[in-house]
C-alpha cells in the first residue's frame, strides 16, 4: 500500500488521466467534484456546490453522495452529480467554465436514488440524461458555451448513461430510461427507434450500460 486518504461519500468511481484522479464526493452539506495526485493522493483542486442528496429522503433505502464518474476530455471536466447540477471545469485547476442545474433548466424531477450518469462527448457536445418530458429527457450542450444544442426524448431518466453507437451505418446515442431503449441522431437529437425495456426508477430500476 503506498498511501490512504479518508475522503468524502459517494458513489462515483475515478477518472484518470496520467498523474491525475477525478471523483465526486461528499462533505457534509456541500458536493464536492475533486482532483488527486495518484502517486501522493494529495489534492490538486476541489470544486464544491452547496447540495446533498440524500435517498432517504424520498423513503428509498441507500446512502448520501454523489453517483457519476466525471468525464474528461481535452483539458476539461464534466461532472454530473446526484441533484442535476453539471459543471464543466478546467481539467488543471477546477476553474468553472459553465454550469447548469439540469432539473430545474429543462423541468425535470430527480429519481430516488440521484442522478447517476456519466457526461458522454459527442463531437462538440456534452450528452446527459436528464429525464424530463417534452422534448427534454436527453440533452446535448455545446461544450465551449455550454448552450443546449438538442434535447429530445419524453421519458423518465434511469441510472445509466449514454452511449454513443454505429448501428446500420447511423451514429446513435443510446439511452437506457425507464421503461424503454431510446435511440437519437448523435448530430441533432432526432428520435430514431425504441426498445421496451420494463424497469421504474423509484423502485425496480434499470441501470444497464
Amino acid at each position: 500500500e503506498m498511501w490512504r486518504k479518508k475522503i468524502g461519500a459517494g458513489w462515483s468511481a475515478f477518472a484518470i488521466v496520467g498523474d491525475y484522479a477525478v471523483t465526486q464526493e461528499q462533505r457534509g452539506e456541500q458536493e464536492f467534484v475533486t482532483c488527486y495526485e495518484v502517486r501522493s493522493g494529495d489534492i490538486v483542486w476541489t470544486h464544491a456546490d452547496r447540495v446533498r442528496w440524500d435517498p432517504r429522503g424520498t423513503g428509498s433505502m441507500g446512502y448520501v453522495g454523489p453517483r457519476a464518474t466525471p468525464t474528461v476530455h481535452e483539458g476539461r471536466v464534466y461532472s454530473l452529480g446526484a441533484t442535476g447540477i453539471l459543471n464543466c471545469l478546467e481539467a488543471t485547476c477546477g476553474r468553472m467554465v459553465w454550469s447548469h442545474d439540469t432539473l430545474a433548466k429543462h423541468g425535470a424531477t430527480n429519481v430516488n436514488w440521484g442522478k447517476a450518469c456519466s457526461p458522454l462527448i459527442v463531437d462538440k457536445t456534452v450528452v446527459v440524461s436528464v429525464g424530463g418530458e417534452q422534448d427534454q429527457s436527453l440533452v446535448a450542450y455545446d461544450i465551449e458555451s455550454g448552450d443546449v444544442a438538442w434535447a429530445a426524448g419524453t421519458y423518465q431518466s434511469s441510472y445509466a448513461s449514454p452511449v454513443l453507437a454505429q448501428i446500420a451505418g447511423e451514429t446513435q446515442v443510446l439511452s437506457v430510461d425507464q421503461g424503454f431503449v431510446t435511440a437519437h441522431d448523435a448530430t441533432d437529437g432526432e428520435f430514431l427507434w425504441e426498445y421496451e425495456w420494463p424497469s421504474d426508477s423509484g423502485g425496480d430500476a434499470a441501470t444497464s450500460q
